[in-house]
């Protein structure tokens, strides 16, 4: 079964993360391994992914380095933001009390017919509008016992 997975910006900047050597490689591992899965994230992901890792980030990125990463993440699928999903994001955000970002990402996901999201920002273990929310280290254990 091929499944739609969506990212959001808080696993994209593990991409980069050299403080957080695990979930750095966790990261790498699901973008790397593609197999029966089509990632897809969104234009606000990828922005806050950009802004993250020029701004905020102890030893940032340089911009070009930053750059030529954006273009890269630009392989995946892009949900692009439009009024609808807003619209939508403010009544998921009323129903969940979570951050409208939070709902934007959820409201993306459904948009574009994901089966998870990976977030390490998002209250994990519990499906949202049907979609199971799982965090980078519970993304890497299911794929590991997969394989055993």
């Amino acid at each position: 079964m091929l499944n739609r997975v969506f990212i959001d910006a808080s696993v994209l900047v593990k991409l980069f993360d050299d403080n957080s050597p695990i979930e750095q490689a966790a990261s790498r591992n699901l973008i790397g391994d593609v197999d029966n899965t089509t990632l897809v994230t969104s234009a606000l992901s990828i922005a806050d992914f950009y802004e993250e890792v020029t701004t905020k980030f102890s030893r940032k990125l340089e911009m070009v380095t930053a750059k030529q990463a954006l273009n890269d993440l630009t392989e995946l699928t892009i949900v692009q933001i439009d009024s609808d999903l807003v619209l939508a994001a403010t009544e998921t955000q009323s129903d969940l009390n979570i951050e409208m970002r939070e709902a934007i990402t959820i409201e993306a996901a459904v948009t574009s017919g994901c089966n998870f999201i990976v977030s390490e920002v998002i209250d994990k273990n519990h499906i949202v509008k049907g979609i199971l929310i799982r965090s980078l280290e519970e993304t890497m254990n299911n794929k590991e016992n997969k394989g055993d």
